[in-house]
C-alpha cells in the first residue's frame, strides 16, 4: 500500500508525451491536445512532447528522446509501442521521473522472454519508486490545475467530487453525463488495468485530498482485498465513499460478499450510474439522521402513494404522527394521515403551517416534499416560501418538484437553498433510503460492540493440533467425532443423537456455513436452515472477524431475524450471535478450514446447539489470507509489574467501556497534554476510532489487569499510525495520572518501538506541547530527538527505527 510519488500524478508541474503526434488516428494526438486545450500550461506547467520524427507540436518544442528533455518530468504519458514500454519505463525512472501514465494496453498478454511486458514494466519501475497508472488507461484530470492528462473527447468541470472507473469506455461516458447535468470533479482517474497504482492507492491517496469532498468508484474487480479494505475504512470515516459494481461475479454468493465489503467499509453501494450521482446529490447535503420514518407532504394523492410504495419496498416506513402534529395540522386546515395530502387549490400559508407542523414531528427521521404544477399557486412561490425553513431545519428534507418548465424555477430555489431535489417520488424515496443504508453503513463502522460475556478462550492449539493430524493422514473431511471436538474447542455444541430427537418441537432453526471468496478470502454465511435452506435463498454474508454488533447487523439482513422475533428470547438471539462469532474466530485462527456447514443450528433457552455438522479441510493456499486482519493474538504479553502482572495486548473494539472509564481517571491536565484540549469525556465517535483501529496500519498496546473487582481496567495505552508507505509512524502515549512515574509509559513505549521495527517502519514520530516534559523525556530515553514545530507552543518528536 502506497501513496508514494501520486502527488507527481495528479498535480505534476511538467509533463512529457511520449508517442505524441499530429496523426488524428493515434492517441498521442489527443492526450497532447487536451494538455493543450485545458490550460496546463497557461498555469504554469511545462508540456514535453516527444516524437523524433517532429520538431515542433502544437507550436511546442518536441524532443527525440527522454535523454534530450529539459528535465526529468513529474509525470510521462506514454502512448507508445508496446515492446518500448519497459524500456521508456527503465530510462524516465534513471532520468528522475516518478510518475507515468501507461496508455497503450495489452501488455499482459505480450511476452519479453519469460516474462509479460507488463512485469518487465512493473520490474524496470520498481527501483525508482516511478509509480504507474494503467496500462490501458485512458488518464486522468485534475481539472482545478488544468490538467487533462487523458484523450478523453471531453474535459471535465472543476468539483469536489473524485471519480475513478477501470473502465475508460465507462469513465468517458460517465463524464459526458456529468457534463451535461453541470456536475464537476477534483480527480477523474480511469485506472485501467491497475497493475501498480489500484483502488487502495487510490483511496489512500483521495481520503487525504482536501480538494475532494466525496469519491466515486466504477469497480470491475478488487485484486487486493485487504489493501482495499483497510484504504476504504480509512476513506470512508472521513467522506462519502460511494460504489458502483460493474459486471456481477456469477460464483455463488460473490455478489453477497462483495456487498458485505462495501457495507463493512463504511462505503455505499449503488446499482446504477444515475444512482451514484443521485448518492452523491443526497449524501453531500444530508444531516444527521436517526431512523428510518419519513413524513410526506404532497399536494396530490396519486403522488402520496407512489413515495408510500416505494418506501415500503425499500424496507423503510411512514413516520406516525404525534398528537401535538395532528393538533398543528388540525389548526392549519390540513389532513391528519401520513402522507399530507394538500389540495391543489391551497394557498401558499397553508404550505408553511404544514412544513412547520412535520419538521417538529420526533417521530418523523425525515420530510419528504412532493410538488405536481397547478395553475392556482406557481410552484415557485411555494419553493420561497418553504425552503427557509427547510434550510434550517435539524432533519434531512428531500423534494420532488414534478413537471417541466413550470417546475424550473422551484427546483432552482431548492438547488441554491442546499436541498437535494429528485425528478421522481421513486428517486426521492431511493435518496432517503441511500441515507439511512449510508447511516446503517457508517454505524457499523463506528459504533462501539459491547464486550463479549464471559467465556472460555477457545483451546486453539488443541483445534490446530486436530486439523493438522487429519490432514496429515489425508483426511479432508472430519468424521462426526472430530468434527464435534473442533467445534468443542471454540464452545460451539453438536447434539448428541437423544438431543437431535428432542427438537421436534423446537422454534425456527438457522444456518451458517463458511466458504473462501475468491477476491476476499474466507467468508462466514448466515440464514435460514433446515431442509428449505436452499429453495429460501435467504442469507446474509460477512467478513470474519466478527463481533456482536456486526454479528446482529448480519442475522438482521435475513428472515431469521423476524422468527427469532417470533417467539424466542434476547438470549436466544445474543447466544446465536455469539455463535457466529465463535465460528469467526475459528476461521481466522485455522487458515486449513475450507468449508464448515452447521444445519440446523437452533437457539434454544439461551444456548445453540448445531444438529448436524460437516467441516471440510484443505492445504493453506492462496485464496486464505482474510480481508480484514484479525486480532494479532500472538502480540500479547505478560509482564511482572511491581508485585503483579499485567498484560500488554493489542486494543480491541470490546475493550471501548473499560477505555472511557480509564479516560475518566485521567487529569484534566493530562488530558489536555494529550489531546491538546480540554475534554471531560470521549465523544462516541472518537471512542470507536481509538478502540476499533485496523491493524494493518496502525497498532494501540494497552496495559491491562483486573481490578479488586475482578473485572479488567486499562492502566496506559500507547498507539501509532503508519503511513500509507511505512515510512514513518506517527504516536501518542498516556499512563493513567496516579500511575505516572512508575515506568509503565517506558515499557509501553519499549512495546510499540519492538512493533513497529519489526514491521520494517523506518520512524515513530509525533507532535507535543512544549510544555510536556514527560513525553520529550521519553523519546530522549529511547534515543530520539526533540525538534522545533512549525507552530508556536509545540515541539516535534522524532525517533529513527533504522
Amino acid at each position: 500500500m502506497s501513496i508514494r510519488n501520486l502527488d507527481r500524478m495528479f498535480q505534476p508541474r511538467s509533463v512529457a508525451v511520449i508517442g505524441a503526434s499530429d496523426n488524428p488516428q493515434r492517441i498521442g494526438t489527443r492526450v497532447l491536445a487536451n494538455l493543450v486545450e485545458a490550460g496546463f500550461a497557461r498555469d504554469g506547467g511545462a508540456i514535453w512532447p516527444l516524437n523524433p520524427k517532429h520538431q515542433r507540436l502544437h507550436d511546442l518544442p518536441c524532443y527525440s528522446r527522454v535523454a534530450a528533455l529539459p528535465d526529468a518530468p513529474d509525470l510521462a504519458i506514454v502512448c507508445s509501442p508496446p515492446s518500448t514500454i519497459p524500456g521508456l519505463i527503465a530510462e524516465l525512472g534513471a532520468r528522475g521521473t516518478r510518475a507515468a501514465i501507461v496508455m497503450t494496453a495489452g501488455l499482459e498478454n505480450l511476452r519479453a522472454g519469460s516474462r509479460s511486458l507488463q512485469q518487465a514494466m512493473l520490474e524496470a519501475a520498481k527501483p525508482h519508486l516511478l509509480r504507474v497508472l494503467g496500462p490501458g488507461s485512458v488518464g486522468l484530470q485534475s481539472p482545478a490545475l488544468g490538467l487533462n492528462a487523458s484523450f478523453t473527447h471531453i474535459a471535465a468541470d472543476p468539483g469536489k467530487l473524485a471519480f475513478v472507473s477501470q473502465s475508460g469506455a465507462l469513465g468517458t461516458a460517465v463524464l459526458d453525463w456529468a457534463s451535461l447535468r453541470g456536475i464537476g470533479f477534483s480527480r477523474f482517474v480511469a485506472m485501467g488495468e491497475g497493475s501498480d497504482v489500484d483502488f487502495g492507492d487510490l483511496l489512500d491517496y483521495l481520503a487525504g485530498d482536501a480538494d475532494t469532498e466525496a469519491i466515486l468508484l466504477c469497480i470491475e474487480d478488487v485484486s487486493s482485498a485487504r489493501k482495499f479494505m483497510s484504504a476504504g475504512r480509512l476513506a470512508a470515516r472521513g467522506k462519502p465513499v460511494i460504489v458502483l459494481k460493474v459486471g456481477r461475479d456469477p460464483a455463488p454468493g460473490a455478489d453477497l460478499v462483495f456487498d458485505a465489503a462495501i457495507r463493512r467499509a463504511g462505503m455505499l453501494r449503488v446499482h446504477s450510474t444515475e444512482d451514484l450521482f443521485d448518492a452523491v446529490e443526497t449524501l453531500a447535503r444530508q444531516r444527521p439522521q436517526r431512523g428510518e420514518r419519513l413524513a410526506v407532504l404532497t399536494n396530490g394523492a396519486g403522488l402520496g402513494l407512489i413515495a408510500a410504495d416505494a418506501l415500503a419496498c425499500g424496507g423503510a416506513q411512514l413516520a406516525p404522527l404525534s398528537a401535538e402534529t395532528l393538533r398543528l395540522l388540525r389548526r392549519a386546515d390540513a389532513p391528519l394521515a401520513n402522507p399530507v395530502d394538500l389540495l391543489a387549490d391551497v394557498p401558499v400559508e397553508r404550505y408553511t403551517s404544514a412544513v412547520e407542523a412535520l419538521l417538529r414531528e420526533t417521530q418523523a427521521d425525515a420530510l419528504l416534499f412532493l410538488h405536481a404544477p397547478t395553475a392556482m399557486v406557481p410552484s415557485s412561490l411555494i419553493a420561497a416560501a418553504v425552503a427557509p425553513m427547510m434550510r434550517s431545519a435539524s432533519k434531512n428534507v428531500l423534494s420532488c418538484w414534478l413537471g417541466g418548465r413550470s417546475a424550473a424555477a422551484a427546483r432552482q430555489v431548492f438547488a441554491d437553498a442546499g436541498l437535494p431535489t429528485y425528478d421522481t417520488p421513486e428517486k426521492a424515496v431511493h435518496g432517503f433510503l441511500q441515507i439511512a443504508q449510508y447511516r446503517r453503513n457508517q454505524e457499523l463502522l463506528m459504533e462501539v460492540p459491547a464486550r463479549l460475556p464471559a467465556t472460555a478462550a477457545p483451546e486453539r492449539a488443541a483445534a490446530q493440533a486436530l486439523v493438522t493430524a487429519a490432514l496429515a493422514a489425508g483426511r479432508s473431511e472430519l468424521s462426526d467425532k472430530d468434527a464435534r471436538a473442533l467445534l468443542a474447542a471454540y464452545g460451539i455444541a453438536l447434539a448428541t443423537p437423544q438431543q437431535a430427537a428432542l427438537t421436534g418441537a423446537t422454534l425456527a432453526a438457522a444456518r451458517i456455513q463458511i466458504g473462501t471468496d475468491a477476491v476476499f478470502g474466507p467468508v462466514v454465511f448466515f440464514g435460514q436452515g433446515g431442509i428449505a435452506a436452499e429453495v429460501a435463498a435467504d442469507r446474509a454474508a460477512g467478513l470474519p472477524p466478527l463481533n456482536m454488533v456486526l454479528a446482529r447487523d448480519m442475522v438482521g439482513r435475513t428472515r431469521v431475524a423476524r422468527l427469532l422475533a417470533q417467539g424466542q428470547t434476547d438470549a436466544d438471539a445474543d447466544a446465536l450471535c455469539r455463535t457466529l462469532v465463535q465460528v469467526a474466530d475459528m476461521v481466522a485462527d485455522l487458515p486449513q478450514l475450507a468449508e464448515l456447514d452447521l444445519n440446523p443450528l437452533l437457539a434454544i433457552g439461551g444456548g445453540v446447539v448445531a444438529l448436524a455438522a460437516r467441516v471440510q479441510l484443505a492445504p493453506v493456499g492462496r485464496g486464505r489470507t482474510l480481508a480484514i486482519r484479525p486480532y494479532p493474538l500472538e502480540l500479547e504479553q505478560e509482564i511482572d509489574w511491581r508485585g503483579g502482572r499485567l498484560l500488554l495486548r493489542p486494543i480491541r473494539p470490546e475493550d471501548a467501556p473499560q477505555h472511557q472509564v480509564f479516560f475518566a481517571a485521567l487529569d484534566p491536565d493530562d488530558v489536555r497534554l494529550r489531546f491538546f484540549t480540554a475534554m471531560r469525556e470521549l465523544p462516541p465517535a472518537q471512542l470507536a476510532r481509538l478502540t476499533q483501529i485496523d491493524y494493518d496500519r496502525a497498532m494501540a498496546f494497552i496495559a491491562t489487569r483486573n481490578s479488586a473487582g475482578g473485572e479488567p481496567e486499562t492502566l496506559g495505552v500507547v498507539r501509532a499510525v503508519a503511513d500509507a508507505d511505512n515510512q514513518s509512524a506517527e504516536f501518542a502515549i498516556i499512563v493513567r495520572s496516579d500511575l505516572k512515574g512508575q515506568g509503565l509509559g517506558y515499557i509501553l513505549f519499549q512495546k510499540l518501538i519492538d512493533y513497529f521495527r519489526s514491521q520494517g517502519t523506518g520512524e515513530i514520530i509525533g507532535d507535543a506541547l512544549a510544555e510536556n516534559l514527560g513525553v520529550q523525556k521519553l523519546v530522549r530515553h529511547f534515543g530520539g530527538v526533540v525538534l522545533p514545530h512549525p507552530e508556536a507552543g509545540m515541539v516535534r518528536l522524532q525517533l529513527s527505527l533504522r
